[in-house]
């Protein structure tokens, strides 16, 4: 793959390594336990004099070649955790940013390190700990299929501080928190990455390629030599307490005050195998979904945010995600369906989780016991995966999932999936092929559903070519399918110029090509995008698109407040110009606008949303999205409002503060959290909720409280 490679000027042009192929490798140094630092991100302790140094950075953005700055990464482990320091050297320490204090927050706004580590060496997905130069941290899945799971949390801690000559930062990953293979002759895969925020600029140690986001271990570096680690009895016990005083305020009102403690039980059977169980299972510190109207005629998707379900989430991944963001359609296995039946919430009992690497083998088992609710019995509800890598770099898996969650059928799915990677396609870029087949089962009623995606994810150029056919009666109970009985062809490319000595970094065009008919090939959608995009030298990103998109509906449906759209073909052809800026200012925006023909008449979806964050100590979110429909049977006009408010009184304190409100259901809701983690295995947690229905036109006099709820948690992780 053809890149711009820039070096620092010099008598003698610099000699770079062959980045398309570049594998670096690091062991770290073993050191004895007493030599384990004191996280507070000054790298005074001895045991920096003797870890492993990491030197060989390169900048990626905005231009590839050497970084402005220095960079020194230190390795070392003992028996009990690994240990990684930074000493992140900058000319102008003053300009560092860092506003960023909350844990779990946006640290990539700020100058930080990403430590990603792949234990099973998937090439997939793995772990990511990512600390700014204050020491906020963040930890996070990372997914091949999808975008990083931040809601996931493990034990670890780090700290960092600004210096004279820049800034330094400790972290302490304990091996207990994590799952891995220690007697992997590969190693583990392993990415670092420091953001020079105030300069907009991006260095790595592998993965030297602009194309690639920094999360993606398409070609990491290896992380090697360790061994002979105290595992201990690999048993961690979680214990909750939870009070909760809840009010529903219709009449009759109904007080409740409730004591539940739950669990959850953590065993190794081996290093890179571990077993869950949970015991009346909590999710009261889960935040609100993102409100979501519904203005078309599918089903929409929400993602996953309990960490129950993210704890080892990668494991499940099944197709890239059944072919990644924004095709939701047809996946074999959607946590959200255990738990939450048809808006209805339904507790679970207890739950069991294997999952982790065995002989080899990558695998996943869940299996949940449900309570009963309203007209649903208790249900048990089970899923198992499998994969191994096959050939070089290649995947092979298989998938079963087992109940339904509405206690309706008998659902069986079985599945199973292939990926073929190639990462020097024709002199460099990466190849990848995705197929899967599945089939489901319920009492009487069965069928399939199966693809294929061809895709050249690179920098320069990029493109895709993929076709998905789901059966008629293709019913995963514990999947999500919004629209069984098609037959879906996509394709798309992109041509990207990056420019050097400019006020651009980069500037792209492409097209996307969508065709969907039904299974007796009659046409259901077609819809053909030109999209234009840039970004400046200070990471604003600007993006415009023209589509034509033709839909023909063959059974009427409704818009919010009952408007029909009768069965008919329609043309809803529009634009839409997005921006996002750059995320080093202390405020921002990410804001779009669509204008469209739709359903026989007009369709103008705007949204704004801003961001503040004027000191570590506070930050505030503003969203405001509007959908303004006009069709010949009526008009509509969708509305919400979304406020995020963040207080941090320390890195380890801090309360979190969402209100969202919509015009169609009436519905306010607002939740308040806060969040103490007195020590890595120890936290306190409260929160405020409350539900009400307001008339749009009349608040504040038409305010009608629905429900309250006030809850106080306590955990404490022991680790034997």
């Amino acid at each position: 793959m053809a890149v711009g490679i820039v070096g620092a000027a010099s008598a003698q042009e610099t000699v770079f390594p062959d980045f398309p192929n570049y594998v670096p490798s690091v062991a770290p140094a073993r050191v004895s336990p007493d030599l384990a630092p004191t996280i507070d991100g000054d790298l005074s302790d001895p045991i920096w004099a003797q870890a492993t140094q990491i030197t060989d950075f390169y900048s990626v953005e905005p231009i590839v070649g050497t970084p402005t700055e220095d960079t020194i990464v230190y390795m070392a482990y003992d028996e009990n955790a690994l240990y990684v320091a930074v000493h992140a050297f900058d000319s102008n320490p003053d300009e560092i940013i860092t506003r960023i204090m909350e844990r779990d927050g946006e640290v990539w706004r700020d100058d930080m390190l990403r430590f990603y580590i792949d234990p099973f060496n998937t090439g997939l997905g793995g772990f990511g700990f990512d600390v700014n130069a204050a020491g906020a941290r963040l930890d996070r899945i990372l997914q091949r299929g999808g975008p990083p799971i931040v809601a996931w949390d493990t034990i670890w801690a780090a700290d960092g501080q600004v210096t004279d000559d820049g800034w330094t930062a400790e972290i302490e990953i304990p091996f207990r928190s994590i799952s891995f293979d220690p007697e992997s002759d590969e190693g583990w895969g392993l990415l670092i990455t420091r953001e020079l925020a105030h300069k907009n600029e991006q260095i790595r140690w592998a993965s030297i390629d602009p194309g690639v986001q920094p999360f993606d271990f398409r070609q990491p570096g290896r992380l090697v030599g360790i061994s002979d680690i105290e595992e201990g009895m690999g048993l961690d016990i979680e214990v909750l307490g939870k009070i909760e005083a809840s009010r529903d305020w219709e009449r009759p009102r109904d007080d409740d005050l409730i004591f539940a403690p739950s669990a959850n039980i953590y065993y190794k059977f081996t290093p890179s195998l571990t077993g869950l169980l949970t015991l009346n299972a909590d999710f009261s510190d889960t935040p609100l979904d993102a409100r979501q109207i519904n203005t078309g005629r599918f089903s929409i998707f929400l993602p996953e945010t309990r960490d129950f379900f993210l704890q080892d989430a990668a494991v499940f991944e099944f197709a890239g995600q059944t072919f990644g963001r924004g095709q939701s359609n047809g996946q074999p296995f959607f946590s959200r369906r255990i738990g939450i039946v048809d808006g209805t919430q339904v507790d679970m009992k207890g739950g069991i989780k294997l999952s982790g690497e065995l002989n080899g083998v990558e695998v996943g088992l869940l299996t949940t016991r449900m309570g009963s609710a309203a007209n649903i019995e208790e249900q048990t509800l089970s899923v198992g995966r499998v994969s191994i890598d096959v050939l070089d770099n290649s995947r092979l898996g298989f998938i079963a999932t087992n109940g339904d969650p509405r206690g309706l059928t008998d659902n069986t799915v079985l599945g199973t999936d292939f990926i073929y990677r190639d990462r020097n396609f024709m002199g460099g870029g990466l190849l990848q092929a995705t197929a899967f087949y599945l089939r489901s089962q319920s009492d009487d009623i069965e069928d399939d559903s199966y693809g294929v995606l061809v895709q050249y994810p690179n920098d320069k150029w990029g493109w895709n070519v993929s076709f998905r056919e789901i059966g008629e009666e293709y019913r995963p109970a514990l999947g999500f399918v919004n629209r069984p009985g098609t037959q879906d062809s996509r394709a798309g490319w992109h041509r990207r110029f990056r420019q050097t000595d400019s006020w651009l970094q980069y500037w792209q065009v492409g097209t996307e090509h969508n065709y969907i008919t039904d299974l007796d090939g009659n046409l259901e959608t077609r819809r053909n995008q030109f999209n234009f995009e840039f970004v400046n030298s200070a990471t604003d990103e600007f993006k415009f698109s023209v589509f034509e998109n033709l839909e023909v509906v063959n059974t009427p449906f409704s818009l919010p407040r009952g408007i029909i759209i009768p069965a008919g073909e329609y043309h809803n052809d529009g634009a839409s110009a997005s921006i996002r800026s750059s995320f080093t200012r202390p405020y921002g925006t990410n804001s779009e606008i669509r204008v469209q023909d739709y359903f026989g008449g007009e369709r103008v979806k705007v949204k704004l949303a801003t961001n503040f964050q004027p000191s570590p100590y506070w930050s505030l979110k503003l969203e405001y999205d509007r959908d303004q429909i006009s069709v010949p049977n009526g008009d509509v006009t969708v509305q919400v409002y979304s406020v995020e408010n963040v207080i941090n009184l320390s890195p380890d304190i801090s309360v979190n503060t969402q209100i969202q409100y919509d015009n169609i259901s009436e519905g306010m809701s607002i939740f308040s959290r806060l969040r103490w983690e007195v020590r890595p295995e120890t936290e306190v947690f409260v929160s405020v909720g409350h539900g009400a229905v307001v008339d749009y036109d009349e608040f504040p006099r038409e305010f009608e409280s629905v429900q309250s709820q006030f809850v106080v948690r306590f955990g404490n992780r022991f680790q034997f």
